[in-house]
């Protein structure tokens, strides 16, 4: 028996069809009185896989009835227990705790090598939903190196159990942002296929399917995420994560469909999948109401998981879907679709701001460290698109050519259409026409048009002349009144506009299509 679904995999082959769950607490106490306590728990591992899900109370019950001895000989035991209660209590993983009793020895010499690697696994998962990332991520590589001290005869007798440990062992290093995490997943799915194990085997091809969507690596999510399917399914809180994935795949497809697979992940418990959940909601969402829903379900989240503060994948996608929702305020134009993807996600973020707000060779610094940081298509395409717009702006116009070239490669590799919803539409048709490149994907691909709002003719003249050229002191006495009146009027327009300097209400006005029947101002 296993911590935190460790063990909800157990070859479907031994179960008897005739045991009802609620049969089972009576069966095993029946086993182990005739039988012993090594006996009444074969009965209950035989069940994990089909009653964890549907039954987990009775699954609860039937370790209850095991012999206290059971417990000593096998403190595992007591950590698939408290998972069991947790799902009973509400379903929630941060809820799981693992018993400090029951510490295990380093030393696998100590205790059977399969009970020590299942304690520290139990253990990491504690961790790691309760925010402790870095505990965790060092409780997982202690796993590691005893398993690797293990034989590869004692390995073979503990196979059955290692595509759950493996599995977990990939959940922490991924909430970690640790290195490794695709290793893990990987390993737990061919030793699940091994072992005929197929509900693990589609629960790491869906974890595998999201790691790659995450980093824009579609082609490969495509791949895995039909591996995953090609499993039997199972009664559905275990595929959030492969609903999840086919909606950000389909959002950055442009497939209006990409809301029916968010809507079954939200309609199932999201477990430690609930930030991810966030964030694909984000990118979904339309429209001032839509996001002001999505703003509300975070807020509600984050007081539910204060631990998400300390950092990890989960901190990355409330930033990410923070930043997305902003497109529904003033002060931040054009549609930024992104993922976190390591510490890339900064200076991108850096980069499609400072481009917003006319500061472009700011912008091109930003891009090019994002791109420092990582090759992941999800940080590379936008950040290439950000420093051609940028590039475009400040008249170098082969260069900008030079990285929308760059830029659709990605995309049109990976059909990664999102990319280009950062940068304003306008801009991305003038750049693919100077380039002399395709816009991939459907026409919806590329970003709205900035909100216009509504300016009084007054206005329109004062911006009119700050795109001019002219000084201050020129432009009031254009319009006959003094410098400080001026000013005042310059500062009512920028906070009608969202913007915070002259630089960037003329930025505004040029990404927003607005043309003047401008006079000659000499």
């Amino acid at each position: 028996m296993t911590s935190d679904e460790q063990s909800e995999d157990a070859n479907p082959s031994t179960v008897d069809p005739r045991v009802r769950p609620f049969d089972l607490p009576v069966l095993v106490a029946e086993t182990a009185a005739s039988d012993g306590w090594e006996a009444a728990n074969s009965v209950i591992e035989s069940h994990w896989d089909a009653f964890a899900s549907i039954a987990p109370k009775y699954l609860l019950a039937a370790l209850k009835a095991l012999p206290g001895e059971a417990f000593v000989n096998m403190p595992s035991l007591s950590v698939a227990a408290n998972y069991l209660q947790h799902v009973v209590i509400d379903g929630e993983p941060r809820r799981f705790f693992h018993d400090g009793r029951l510490t295990p020895s380093p030393d696998p010499e100590a205790s059977a090598n399969l009970d020590t690697l299942i304690l520290l696994t139990g253990k990491a998962a504690s961790d790691r939903t309760a925010g402790r990332l870095d505990e965790a991520r060092r409780t997982v590589l202690e796993a590691k190196a005893i398993l690797d001290r293990i034989s590869s005869a004692d390995r073979g007798a503990m196979v059955g159990s290692l595509p759950h440990l493996r599995f977990q062992w990939g959940r922490t290093l991924d909430a970690a942002q640790a290195s490794g995490a695709l290793a893990e997943y990987e390993e737990a799915y061919d030793l699940a296929r091994l072992t005929r194990q197929p509900v693990i085997a589609r629960r790491a091809a869906g974890h595998i399917a999201w790691a790659h969507a995450d980093r824009g690596r579609l082609n490969d999510a495509d791949v895995w995420l039909a591996r995953a399917q090609a499993e039997p399914a199972t009664n559905g809180r275990y595929d959030v994560i492969l609903f999840l994935a086919s909606a950000l795949l389909k959002q950055d497809r442009q497939d209006p469909t990409a809301h029916v697979d968010l809507g079954r992940a939200l309609g199932l418990p999201l477990g430690e999948q609930w930030a991810a959940a966030l964030w694909v909601s984000a990118l979904l969402a339309h429209g001032k109401p839509g996001a002001s829903s999505v703003d509300a379900r975070l807020e509600r989240e984050l007081e539910r998981h204060p631990e998400v503060h300390l950092g990890g994948a989960d901190a990355r996608y409330i930033k990410a879907a923070r930043s997305r929702l902003a497109r529904a305020r003033p002060r931040l134009r054009g549609d930024i679709a992104l993922i976190p993807t390591g510490t890339a996600l900064d200076p991108l973020l850096d980069a499609a701001h400072a481009y917003f707000e006319g500061r472009f060779a700011e912008a091109l610094a930003s891009s090019e460290e994002a791109r420092s940081l990582t090759a992941a298509p999800r940080v590379e395409a936008p950040a290439l698109l950000v420093a051609s717009a940028s590039h475009h702006e400040l008249g170098h116009f082969p260069t900008a050519s030079e990285s929308f070239r760059a830029a659709n490669v990605i995309i049109q590799q990976e059909r990664i259409f999102s990319a280009y919803t950062f940068i304003p539409a306008r801009t991305l048709a003038a750049i693919a026409d100077q380039a002399g490149e395709p816009i991939h994907g459907e026409p919806l691909a590329v970003s709205e048009e900035i909100a216009v709002p509504k300016l009084t003719k007054r206005e329109r003249t004062v911006l009119d002349l700050l795109s001019s050229g002219l000084s201050i002191q020129q432009i009031a006495a254009e319009l006959y009144i003094s410098p400080n009146t001026l000013k005042s009027a310059m500062q009512d327009l920028y906070r009608k506009l969202g913007v915070n300097s002259r630089a960037a209400a003329v930025q505004w006005a040029k990404n927003a299509g607005v043309s003047f029947r401008r006079k000659n101002h000499g």
